[in-house]
């Protein structure tokens, strides 16, 4: 299955230590159906990290596309189905 819904999720700031330098973000997606299917967002700046955090926080549904490898606010097979994010992405998978 390349759609997965999304049940939970675990966000995390981590802050760099310096005033120079921004920390960075990571945001652990888990699947509704499937607690042990794990989709990690990593290195997030703090733009993205808050617009997904909030997204996160407000849409429901969420769909994780895992062909795309991104995160989406419709089901792909539906007919307004955009995936998040100006370019497309809500972030990197791994």
């Amino acid at each position: 299955m390349s759609i997965v819904t999304i049940g939970n999720y675990y966000a995390e700031w981590t802050p760099s230590g310096r005033p120079d330098k921004p920390g960075v973000g990571k945001i652990v997606l888990r699947s509704a159906a499937h607690f042990t299917d794990l989709y990690w967002l990593t290195n997030l700046n703090a733009g993205d990290y808050r617009i997904l955090l909030a997204m996160l926080q407000s849409e429901k549904p969420l769909y994780w596309d895992i062909r795309a490898n991104c995160l989406r606010t419709a089901h792909p097979q539906s007919l307004d189905a955009e995936p998040v994010g100006e370019a497309g992405h809500g972030g990197q998978g791994e």
